[in-house]
Formats: structure tokens, sequence, C-alpha cells
């Protein structure tokens, strides 16, 4: 299938129309459009702009607040809990990593909990805000059931994602984003999309047999990556975003492509600690020392580079800056269709 090439300005300006006249004010729309564009531009195709149709779909039905009254309480002095009263994901968590932010500057660290939230997105640009602001950062999510657990043949839990970043004096960036699962559930939901296969051993189907067919798979079930270890931080992600949270977890949380009838109620978790204080040294020279000494190691036969956590997206970032980000036919085909429903200009 073929794909079309479009500037960051033209996408910036599309997907903020869609999703101003969707309900929300235009900072809440910029907000979600730089999520959607971080991942394209890195090269996440699935987390990006081919999310706008749901994102506006729930919306405009009323099952995601298209004005939400975020609120932000500091309950001990380095502790924020943050109700995102079913507003966007993104929305709740540009909050939470901002005034985390801001706290560990004084505090050392700050530890961020978000309840009653919706799907955020790629956690990596939560990260990378901390990692600008001179911060070490983790970013957590969970997410409604798609996944086996190691020994189940149903799914029992989230696709939960991790992410971890550091600053670093080196050009090579330490920006880590990954789901518990081989893959994450939207690069099948885009693949079905697409008429792409997908590779063996990502999903069963709803036999439990491996399949390479996306459609099958998202019948099926998704499989964790390393099987028990994937699966133990996939649960360590659900205690620490639902059960921590106060919010839902589990088979109680709304499904993002089929629940209508009720919201998400998706916890986040943020953990950001100031690494340009000065009290634990030149982190940001150390971590460059750590990253080049790995990637001065021997190379095993075949690899011409080793590579860092976040470095191919670097790569892909300089690749769309100069090319533009590409987009499937499948996806601006729905993109077209959702403007033409809500009377805005199409790409």
């Amino acid at each position: 299938m073929s794909q079309k090439s479009f500037t960051n300005r033209q996408l910036r300006a599309f997907s903020t129309d869609v999703l101003k006249a969707s309900g929300l004010d235009t900072e809440n729309a910029e907000i979600v459009t730089e999520l959607l564009l971080h991942a394209d531009m890195r090269g996440h195709e699935s987390h990006g702009v081919s999310r706008l149709p749901i994102y506006c779909e729930r919306l405009t039905r009323g099952i995601v607040n298209a004005r939400p009254n975020v609120s932000l309480e500091r309950v001990m002095p380095s502790v924020l809990l943050v109700d995102a009263d079913n507003g966007p994901g993104p929305v709740a968590s540009v909050a939470a990593i901002d005034k985390a932010i801001e706290i560990a500057r004084s505090q050392g660290i700050c530890l961020a909990l978000v309840q009653h939230s919706n799907h955020n997105g790629s956690s990596s640009f939560y990260v990378e805000r901390a990692v600008n602001a001179g911060c070490i950062a983790f970013a957590m999510t969970n997410a409604p059931p798609s996944m086996a657990v190691h020994g189940t043949a149903e799914a029992v839990i989230g696709t939960n994602a991790i992410a971890f970043g550091a600053p670093t004096s080196s050009e090579t960036p330490l920006l880590a984003d990954m789901a518990t699962a081989v893959a994450a559930r939207g690069k099948i939901v885009e693949s079905a999309k697409s008429g792409r296969t997908i590779p063996i051993g990502w999903a069963l189907d709803e036999n439990g047999t491996p399949t390479s067919d996306a459609n099958a798979a998202l019948k099926g079930v998704i499989l964790p990556f390393a099987g028990a270890k994937g699966s133990a931080l996939a649960i360590m992600v659900e205690v620490l975003c639902g059960v921590l949270s106060g919010g839902r977890f589990g088979s109680m949380l709304g499904n993002l492509y089929t629940d209508f009838d009720k919201t998400q109620d998706i916890g986040h978790f943020f953990l950001v600690i100031n690494a340009s204080s000065g009290h634990f040294g030149p982190v940001a020279d150390r971590v460059a020392q750590l990253t080049d000494g790995i990637k001065s190691a021997k190379r095993a036969e075949g690899i011409t580079e080793i590579l860092m956590p976040g470095e191919i997206e670097k790569i892909n970032q300089a690749e769309s800056d100069a090319r533009g980000i590409l987009l499937h036919d499948a996806i601006v085909k729905d993109l077209n269709a959702l403007a033409s429903r809500l009377g805005t200009r199409s790409l």
C-alpha cells in the first residue's frame, strides 16, 4: 500500500481543527496534536494522527469529557494526585508531568498519579519533557485487557506501557518507550487497516493459534514479551497505574475502540528525579560516558552500529523533518472521512 507525505504544519493544522470541531478548546487541541505528531515524527504511526478518528468519536459522543476540569492535589511534599475528570489523557498527563517537574526541582523527586483518565498515547512524549528539563523520568500507563499473561489463553491485562529517559551531554539520546507486549496493539490495528500481515509470535487468534493475520489477532489475544517476565512487568504497571491511583484496573477498564457506553478510567504514573541539582554529580556527562562505552563495544556479526534506546526514533525524526511525515493511504482516507463528518478541511 502506498504512502503520502505531509508536512508537520499540514498535520498540525488538520489535527487541531478536527479536535476543536469535536469539542476541545484550542489549548487542549494543540496539546493532543503535539502528542500525536511526536509519535508520527518518530516513526510510530500507530500512535500518531491515525488515532484521531477514535479520539474524535469518543469526544463527540460525550464519552470523553471535552471540557475537563483537571485538578492537581499535592497530597505530600513529593506526591501529586491528578484527577483528569475523564478528559483526554494527554491533557491530564501534560499537566501532571509539568507540575511534577516543577516539584522535583524543589524537592528532588516527585511522584505523580493520574486517575479518571483516557488513552494518553506515546509515553515518551511526557518523559522527553522531563529529560529536556534536566530530569530522569519514568512514565507508565495501564490499558484495557488485550494481552495474555504467561499461562493464560485469554486477554486479562493491557499492553501496559513503560517509558524511561535520562538527560545526556552526548548527541546519543537515552529515551526508551515500550509496551509490555511483543508489539503494541496499535501496530496490529494499523496493520489490519493497511492490509499488512504481522510477524508470527505477536498474537494468537481466537482459537489460541499463532497467527500472522492482523484481523485474526484483533479477535484473539496479544502476547507479552519474554513470557513470564513481560507478564510480571505488565502486572507491576497495573498496580502502579490502576491500583495505586484508586482507579479501575484489569477487566474493569473501558476499551478505547469497543466500549461506547462507559468511560475508560485509565491511570497514569510519572516519577521525576531532578538530575541537574548537583546532588548526584554530573549526571548528563555520566550518562554520556555510559552510552558511549556501550556503543563502542565489540559488535556482533552483521551489526554495523549499536543503537541506544531512542536513537532510531531520533533518526526517524530527522528523516521526517527532511521529507515530511509519511501516512498510509488507508489512514489518509480515514482522516479525510473524519474531516468530512466534522465539516473541517481535508488533507
